[in-house]
């Protein structure tokens, strides 16, 4: 079952910064409708602009509206899901007490922290977060691709409360 979201990314360099070695671009997320999505992530690694198709999308634009979807897994395992016109990547979140992060599948931890405590109910039922019991990981994998070249997904109940604005569907 997927959970597909469209945000408005929109190219932000004041929020540029370096952490050691790491070089983050910074974006402002917003939904369709121009609203800033309430999850505190401001910028992406080279890994994560090219997963979210930023630099080719943006094309020398200063925003781009993204298909992101998340396809939860039984297990590591399982089979990588393909979506046409779309990079697929699989990655793990860990929640530890009120917060989950991602983790690449070799196990190393992003800088993407989710937090039950300060944002917003969608993207943390998107993840997965608000079912994920302490302690415990979930598998899924990630898709990015234009909004405008998108394929209409039903969005699952467990989202559906809040999403008819948010989602552009």
């Amino acid at each position: 079952m997927k959970r597909t979201l469209h945000i408005l990314f929109r190219r932000d360099p004041a929020q540029d910064r370096q952490d050691e070695v790491i070089h983050y671009e910074g974006y402002q997320l917003l939904w369709p409708d121009g609203s800033a999505v309430g999850v505190g992530v401001d910028s992406f690694c080279k890994h994560g602009q090219r997963l979210l198709g930023l630099g080719r999308h943006l094309a020398g634009h200063r925003e781009r509206l993204v298909e992101v979807i998340c396809f939860p897994l039984r297990d590591r395992d399982d089979s990588l899901n393909r979506l046409p016109g779309a990079r697929v990547r699989r990655f793990c979140l860990r929640r530890t007490d009120r917060q989950g992060r991602l983790h690449f599948l070799d196990g190393t931890a992003t800088s993407i922290v989710f937090d039950l405590d300060r944002d917003e109910r969608v993207m943390l039922d998107w993840v997965g977060l608000t079912g994920l019991p302490d302690g415990e990981d979930q598998w899924f994998d990630l898709a990015a691709r234009p909004a405008d070249a998108a394929v209409s997904f039903p969005v699952p109940d467990a989202v559906a409360y809040d999403t008819s604005c948010r989602t552009g569907a």
